[in-house]
């Protein structure tokens, strides 16, 4: 039923910093409890004939292109700092990206009823990435677009829920779509800005004994 089955790096259109660098996450954010990948699944239905002659995967492949400047963080690797608390950090250089996974399939979202009848399918789960704890820590931010015969389309999106949960990946692809329609500035500008947010500081250490 799936085929094609193809994978491209998203880069941002422009680089929005001009050194690589680390940025800090909140202990929130290093919960060991959130060390875990969140996948979620989009459906868009093709709304008139005309959609037939855009091709999906480039206005999307585009969209996101011109949204990762914005979001950028999405495309960084996370990692553990080099002391001793071993805490999760993001590092971001100028040539990262984001994996975009390219699928076709021979059927319409009607014949399927719009993939409502069975959430919890085989099916569905071929339509969103499930990268394994390395790869996810190494991509935190991996999707796959998968094109139907009728023109629509499904995103599905891997997520690392050290970088963002529900609300900030709905920011994201709200903004994806704002620009995918063409919009020249996005509605919600994204602040990282972690530290100021219970940011994970150095553990005072005292090195003499006491008394």
């Amino acid at each position: 039923m799936m085929k094609n089955k193809e994978q491209t790096l998203i880069f941002p259109s422009y680089t929005p910093f001009s050194e690589d660098h680390t940025l800090p996450l909140s202990h929130l954010d290093t919960d060991r409890n959130l060390h875990l990948t969140i996948r979620y699944l989009r459906v868009y239905t093709s709304t008139t004939a005309n959609n037939h002659h855009k091709d999906p995967f480039h206005v999307i492949s585009t969209s996101l292109s011109q949204t990762l400047p914005h979001y950028y963080p999405l495309a960084g690797t996370l990692r553990h700092r080099q002391n001793s608390d071993n805490r999760l950090e993001l590092f971001c250089t100028t040539n990262q990206s984001i994996p975009l996974i390219h699928t076709t399939v021979d059927i319409t979202l009607e014949s399927i009823n719009y993939l409502d009848d069975n959430p919890s399918s085989h099916f569905i789960e071929q339509l969103v990435p499930d990268p394994e704890p390395e790869e996810g820590m190494k991509h935190p931010c991996m999707l796959q677009l998968t094109i139907f015969k009728c023109g629509g389309f499904t995103l599905g999106a891997a997520i690392h829920h050290s970088l963002c949960d529900g609300m900030g990946g709905t920011l994201f692809f709200n903004s994806v779509a704002e620009l995918a329609r063409g919009v020249t500035r996005i509605t919600v500008e994204p602040v990282w800005d972690r530290e100021k947010l219970l940011g994970p500081r150095d553990v005072p250490r005292v090195d003499s004994p006491l008394g």
